[in-house]
């Protein structure tokens, strides 16, 4: 159990930079196949970011904490798992609230910064208060996984899971 909370932080950064290094050059190779212009604005950039990342993003964590190991490819590289707090795996319900509240900052960055853009040389209080939201919860989170030893962060709280060694 010890250094679990690194663990935990890496293992999301290393799902982040995969999910990076194949998402963009998917969403890229989607544009040029279909022959859409690359996004001009920030509400157009906020809606190319919902298809080709935020969405995949979401569908992957999903899917892979319902799945038997409970574990992305970085938990699993970090030999971590997540499961309900009675040690069951994750139901779909769980998996999805889990991922809705987990990446809730990340959401609120794209909207704040750009669906809500409507001059990109100038950010609203709008867009301000949002991305000091995203920040503040992100905060938020990790002083609550760095208080449990990694264990549990507030979407973990909130959905019944907790995030342990795996068993394999």
């Amino acid at each position: 159990m010890r250094f679990l909370i690194v663990r935990r932080s890496l293992a999301y950064v290393v799902d982040i930079v995969l999910l990076f290094f194949v998402l963009a050059p998917l969403g890229f190779l989607l544009q040029w196949l279909l022959g859409i212009p690359p996004a001009q604005t920030g509400p157009a950039i906020g809606r190319t970011i919902l298809w080709h990342f935020s969405l995949p993003v979401w569908i992957y964590f999903v899917l892979c904490d319902h799945a038997q190991a409970g574990a992305t490819l970085g938990k699993r590289l970090l030999k971590i798992g997540v499961r309900t707090v009675t040690e069951q795996r994750l139901g779909w319900g769980q998996a999805l609230g889990r991922t809705v509240v987990k990446l809730l900052p990340w959401e609120l960055v794209h909207l704040a910064a750009f669906a809500l853009s409507s001059d990109p040389g100038q950010f609203t209080i709008l867009q301000t208060i949002g991305l000091t939201a995203a920040n503040l919860l992100t905060l938020l989170y990790f002083v609550v996984a760095v208080i449990t030893r990694g264990r549990r962060s507030i979407h973990d709280f909130l959905v019944g899971t907790v995030v342990q060694q795996s068993k394999r």
